[in-house]
This record gives C-alpha cells, structure tokens and sequence, in this order.
C-alpha cells in the first residue's frame, strides 16, 4: 500500500511559487500541471482548485480527492517532481475514466 503523507504535499506558498517559476508546463482540458524536479527522495504535489471552477466547496473538494488518490497510485513509478495541478474545467464521477487518462498522459514525462 502507498501511503500520502504530509512530506509529500506542497504547502508552502514558496514551494509552489518555485514550482512556477521554472516554468514547465504540460496540459489538456481537464489540467494543467505544473512541474519541476525537486531534490528530495519523492514526488510532492499541490492542487490548485479555484471557485471559478465550481462555486460548492464539496464538488471542489471531490476534485481534490480524486487528484490526491491518482498521485498516490502513480508517484512510486515516478522520478521525484515537485508537481502543481490546476483544476482547468470541473468534472464529476461520470468523467472519472477520462480523468484518469488524462492525468496518465499529462505524467507519462515524470516516469521513471
């Protein structure tokens, strides 16, 4: 089983601000995720879901949720980023497949 914990999660607001400013950027119409190799042992992700996105705080933290179990299923086969997405076009239960897809392709450049 892999774990999520605190280490592995972006807080900082200069973490994510480091994660920006080296600028490398891959994205579709679900996400966009920001990217930048990092120095420690593990990958580290931020999320980014905003109220333009949706304005009910349960359906962003269900977007959230979904990201952070895609992260943790992938981060073992990747090398170690520092990872930012950002919620770019809400999505539901029903789109969960196309989520996932689309989170695999977007990552396919952090695999090991």
């Amino acid at each position: 089983m892999h774990g999520y914990p605190g280490s592995h999660r972006l807080k900082k607001a200069d973490e994510f601000s480091s994660v920006f400013i080296f600028r490398r950027v891959c994205f579709g119409k679900y996400f966009k995720i920001h990217y930048k190799p990092n120095d420690s042992n593990h990958s580290r992700l931020g999320l980014i879901v905003s109220k333009r996105i949706h304005k009910h705080a349960n359906k962003r933290n269900y977007m959230k949720r979904v990201i952070r179990e895609l992260f943790r299923l992938e981060q073992i086969n990747w090398s170690n980023y520092d990872i930012v997405v950002r919620v770019q076009y809400c999505f539901t239960p029903l789109d969960f497949n196309k989520i996932k897809n689309e989170f695999n392709n977007l990552t396919k450049a952090f695999k090991v």
